[in-house]
């Protein structure tokens, strides 16, 4: 059977399903709708043939995640990359889903302005990727997730159906947030086809300084206590293999890094702060420089081998990594802490594990990616699964999109 025709598109649409593969698994077509009218054909299709559909952007963060129990149809979304509405003086941007990260960012930058999004590797990464993975890297503090950034947008169904949800105005409160339902799902449960995003004023200036630090020195309490009230835009600590090959960070067993963004004057009087607080840093990087150096530490947020775990935590300070400093997977660490995330690579067999001994340190397990399965047998998991169906059903009725059922366990 010819699915391309029986999907209601032009042969000239299919692409070569191996590039669009999920840990191994290539999809039975790909395809590259026109415009949203033949995204349109191609969902009722789909939907109509009992397909298994995944939406795709620049598939950074599909690439580490485990496949799909079924996966018959890949929609490459890039086409749609029009910027539809940018209102500098409102600090609000409206883009299709297709468009780079890298290329909105550019947008809003000659206007003085930031785009709130921080993920692996903006220049493929794609909007809609982005919002569908809830992005987020050290700046997360400052700019909180996606989710509290999107403003409203469109989506599609799984039947072709086009909603809209929020608008394009700050204090817009009508109807239900689908659109920050969305912001995560991974796109089990629709495609985003549009949405709006409050935007950041660009700082006026930038400053990052990097400590290297063993293990001793990452479990002393004491030398962090003043780091919360020193109130950086964002800090992170990296193990050796997570900070490996980003430049300007020291060569050491692990890494901390700390960004500072707002008025010279504040900055300046932050840095003599925290060389006080920590001594003198082993690295400091200013201007673009510094946003060069928070773009590379979340890069490090991109696929790599093996499983990759993630955890939420309430810690602030590095020594809440000291239990994990003596594990194998302590040079992976990648600790987030102004949003609270904690990362680790690890081998399969070593995942549950690892998991509990985090779990023992107060991190908790959020997710887990590259494994087929994973179901750690420990306490304070999320009791909200049957919410979480009951969405989906509505959603996506006819089970249409391939992670709706990974999105709802």
């Amino acid at each position: 059977m010819d699915l391309t025709a029986t999907l209601g598109l032009d042969a000239a649409r299919a692409l070569d399903p191996a590039r669009f593969a999920i840990g191994g698994r290539a999809p039975r077509l790909a395809l590259r709708p026109a415009g949203r009218d033949e995204l349109t054909e191609a969902l009722r299709g789909a939907t109509r043939e009992h397909l298994a559909v995944v939406p795709w952007g620049g598939g950074v963060g599909l690439a580490r995640m485990a496949p799909p129990a079924r996966y018959d149809l890949a929609l490459d979304l890039t086409v749609l990359d029009r910027v539809v509405a940018y209102e500098p003086d409102d600090l609000t941007l409206t883009a299709e889903c297709g468009v780079t990260v890298a290329a909105l960012a550019a947008t809003v930058a000659a206007h003085g302005q930031e785009l709130p999004l921080e993920c692996a590797h903006a220049a493929r990464a794609t909007f809609g990727g982005a919002l569908a993975a809830n992005a987020g890297g050290p700046r997360r503090l400052r700019f909180g997730s996606p989710r509290d950034r999107i403003l409203g947008g469109h989506f599609m169904l799984g039947d072709g159906t086009l909603a809209r949800t929020g608008g394009r105005v700050v204090k817009n409160v009508a109807g239900y947030a689908i659109h920050r339902l969305l912001c995560g799902s991974r796109g089990g449960l629709a495609v985003m086809v549009e949405a709006t995003l409050k935007l950041a004023p660009a700082p006026h200036a930038r400053l990052a300084l990097a400590w290297g630090l063993d293990a001793v020195a990452l479990a002393d309490t004491a030398r962090f206590s003043a780091l919360p009230r020193l109130e950086p835009a964002w800090w992170v600590v990296l193990g050796r293999d997570a900070a490996r090959g980003i430049p300007a960070l020291p060569d050491a067993p692990f890494v901390m890094a700390v960004g500072l963004e707002d008025d010279a004057e504040w900055v300046a009087a932050q840095r003599v702060r925290f060389t006080a607080a920590l001594g003198t840093p082993h690295a400091n990087v200013e201007g673009d420089a510094a946003l060069a150096l928070s773009l590379a530490i979340a890069d490090g947020d991109a696929p790599g081998a093996g499983a990759h775990l993630s955890f939420s935590s309430a810690h602030l300070s590095p020594a809440a990594l000291a239990p994990l400093t003596g594990e194998p997977e302590a040079p992976s660490l990648r600790f987030i802490a102004t949003g609270g995330r904690l990362g680790a690579r690890v081998t399969p067999e070593r995942a549950a594990a690892f998991a509990a001994r985090a779990h023992e340190a107060g991190f908790r397990w959020t997710e887990a990616e590259g494994l087929e399965r994973f179901e750690p047998p420990l306490p304070g998991q999320s009791g909200v699964s049957a919410l979480r169906t009951s969405i989906r059903a509505a959603l996506d009725p006819a089970g249409t999109f391939a992670y709706g059922e990974r999105w709802a366990g």
